[in-house]
């Protein structure tokens, strides 16, 4: 088992031994200590051992961060207590069961009590190279797919899918784990000026990246990496940086499975690619699908694709023969669905059990069908009684008046029966209502238009169409949910826009420092640029111009210092009367000195410093490692420790501090700093990476 998170106090479990006087026992609540299981992010995973009913349990301990004051600890709590109860709900096969939830009071550790369960995770499997077959992965990958369902009808998202959360047991069951833990884990640290971010970022779903709100859509999509990592021992979305990652999960295509290895069934490319659809609407709508598409590729058929559910056709009702000729006659009405189809017995057989072999349905004779003697005319039926009827003895014989009209009267009432029950069995032709007709006619010509529209990509005019539909049919579900969708799609683009508008607004800007030649004012908006719409190329090209700009005016400004101490050292060792005369020269003041230093993990980035008008540092904050042979080019923090002279002044001294793939934008003045003729300073940058603040320290 695997624990993930934020580490705050790796040591806190162990000092609990101190405080109840046991030396060789490890106690975490009522649970005893038998052994480490392993260590992770954000704490220590034990075995131990329940000794009310003796039951082996894992323990997952979670510690709140130190920093936190009591209001943070106090929601940290109520958090950790509430995400738990959550995952405890959860009763599946494949789920790994949470017993109890507890707080230690010696240490104030908070600790999970899980189902311990023997084997080895998804990860270590790949990391080992054991093969697995394609049936296989399809299997793991459906159970896993069916527990997600399982969750997601609870309404509970795992949100961090991934292969170390998949525990294989033997006979390759799976189970999976950590539900709730990526939620917990954001009760560690603060919340971000752009909302949380939580999950693994190799496993993450695009609206994850985004800071978009998730559902259960986003674990499918987190499987299908899983997914294509068993089928091919490859991350479909690599990159050397967490920018790189998150910059091809939502924007870049995956490269296709028979790319990496042409003896993959086709009916996994079908799966991955509706998994890994960057927009979830594109995706399975439920983890169950995609189980039962998995199914269909083992078997060796190919999975049915389902229904966009943008286009889906609500309005038509399915029923079965036997319900349609039970069912009385509805009278018309104006809110009918607009077609009702029977569904064939046939295919209800079919589906519901396919388990009969091919030979005996070919054995199978069809029943031999007797047809029915022609039906005679009513006219003649009737003639062909009155002769058998007068060819009877009786007929022959003189028979009272009386009794002879009444057979008569008898025999017309009997007509008369026979052509009334005729005229009911007659159908009925209803009025037709044309108005009501039109108006239905001109429902489906709206939404066969705006279905059209929508497969064109035609959003706006697909939501005027709807807009009219909307008001011809104001109570239908079906036009109720579409308009949703689309005013939710129209809303993103809105917001879409306003960034590129501001990303345009902050360019703008940058191109006039740059103009001004005030280069680090311009670097520093056109980074910002560049992090809002990083599809611009001009404010990329623009931010790699003021940055060579700046460069060569530092240049300059060295090789002018440099100049200016030969000329001084030339002067000094000059003529007695050349020097007699220097000497009586007003000689200037000698240059103050400011060394920055800053030690900070960003693997991105650069720091400018400014005195005044004297840029004293302009460095980047990473330095690329080239690759090799057995390693990929990265990048890694580089510490700045940079002294520069400055004319003596007093003057006000301004920070810039911009990281691209984090997202930060820091800058901080320090007012009327005194740089005396000959004085040297020091400032010291510090930056928490618990709570994301920079400290400045000037001496």
């Amino acid at each position: 088992m695997s624990a993930h998170g934020t580490p705050v106090d790796p040591g806190a479990e162990t000092r609990s031994r101190a405080v109840s006087g046991d030396k060789s026992l490890l106690k975490l609540g009522r649970y005893e200590v038998v052994r480490e299981l392993g260590k992770g992010a954000m704490g220590i995973v034990y075995l131990a051992k329940d000794p009310l009913i003796g039951r082996l349990v894992a323990l997952k301990t979670i510690r709140a961060a130190a920093y936190a004051d009591d209001d943070e600890t106090k929601e940290f709590q109520q958090r950790f207590i509430r995400e738990a109860q959550a995952a405890g709900i959860l009763n599946h096969p494949a789920i790994v069961t949470v017993h109890d939830i507890g707080q230690d009071d010696a240490s104030g550790v908070s600790f999970i009590a899980m189902e311990y369960v023997e084997g080895q995770n998804l990860k270590e499997v790949l990391a080992q190279g054991r093969a697995l077959s394609f049936e296989q992965i399809g299997d793991i990958v459906m159970q896993v797919a069916d527990a997600l369902d399982f969750a997601h009808a609870k309404g509970i998202v795992h949100r961090d899918v991934k292969p170390a959360n998949i525990i294989l047991l033997d006979g390759y069951r799976a189970k999976i784990t950590d539900f709730g833990i990526a939620k917990i884990a954001s009760g560690v640290s603060n919340l971000t000026t752009t909302g949380q971010f939580l999950g693994t970022p190799n496993y993450m779903a695009p609206e994850q990246i985004k800071g978009a709100p998730v559902d259960g859509r986003t674990d499918i999509f987190s499987l299908g990496i899983c997914l294509y990592e068993c089928l091919t021992r490859r991350k479909p979305f690599g990159g050397d940086s967490l920018t790189s990652i998150s910059y091809k999960i939502v924007h870049e295509p995956f490269a296709p499975l028979h790319e990496v290895n042409p003896q993959i069934p086709d009916g996994f490319a079908d799966v991955v690619a509706l998994c890994l659809a960057k927009e979830p609407g594109k995706r399975y709508q439920r983890a169950k699908d995609l189980a039962a598409a998995l199914r269909q590729v083992v078997r060796g058929e190919r999975p049915a694709r389902p229904l966009d559910p943008m286009l889906a056709e609500e309005t038509m009702v399915t029923h079965s023969r036997a319900e349609v000729r039970e069912k009385p006659q509805q009278p018309p009405s104006d809110r009918q669905p607009t077609l009702e189809v029977p569904f064939p017995e046939a295919q209800e057989v079919e589906g519901a059990s396919n388990t009969r072999p091919a030979a005996a349905k070919v054995a199978e004779a069809p029943p031999v069908v007797v047809p029915k003697p022609p039906r005679q005319p009513i006219a003649r039926q009737l003639r062909n009684t009155l002769t058998n009827v007068r060819a009877l003895p009786l007929w022959r014989r003189r028979m009272a008046a009386p009794l002879f009209i009444g057979i008569v009267a008898l025999l017309v009432a009997g007509l008369v029966v026979a052509v009334a029950g005729i005229r009911k069995q007659q159908p009925v032709v209803p009025v037709v209502d044309t108005a009501l007709e039109a108006r239905r006619q001109k429902e489906r010509d709206l939404r066969e238009q705006g279905n059209e529209l929508l497969r064109e990509g035609r959003i706006a005019e697909a939501r005027a169409k709807y807009e009219q539909l909307q008001r011809l049919a104001p109570g239908s579900p079906h036009v109720t949910r579409t308009m949703e969708q689309l005013n939710a799609i129209r809303q993103r683009e809105e917001v879409g826009r306003q960034q590129i508008l501001s990303a345009r607004q902050k360019f703008d800007e940058g191109m006039a420092r740059f103009n001004e030649k005030k280069y680090p004012e311009a670097i520093a908006l056109f980074q910002e640029s560049f992090s809002l719409n990083p599809n611009a190329n001009e404010s990329a090209e623009y931010l790699k111009l003021a940055q060579q700009e700046q460069q060569k005016i530092d240049a300059a400004r060295n090789a002018k210092k440099t100049q200016t101490t030969r000329v001084a050292s030339t002067t000094t060792t000059g003529t007695q009367g050349t020097t007699a005369t220097t000497s009586t020269q007003p000689v200037n003041a000698a240059p103050a000195q400011l060394t920055t230093v800053f030690e900070h993990p960003f693997t991105d980035g650069r720091l400018i410093v400014r005195a005044g008008a004297d840029i004293v540092a302009n460095e980047s904050l990473f330095v690329e490692r080239p690759a090799r042979l057995f390693r990929r080019a990265t990048r890694a923090p580089k510490p700045v420790n940079v002294t520069n002279s400055l004319p003596a002044k007093n003057a006000d001294v301004l920070i810039w501090v911009t990281v691209p793939a984090m997202n930060v934008q820091e800058h901080h003045q320090l007012p009327a700093v005194r740089f005396d003729a000959g004085s040297s300073h020091r400032l010291t940058i510090r930056y928490d990476q618990a709570s994301k603040k920079f400290t400045y320290e000037m001496n």
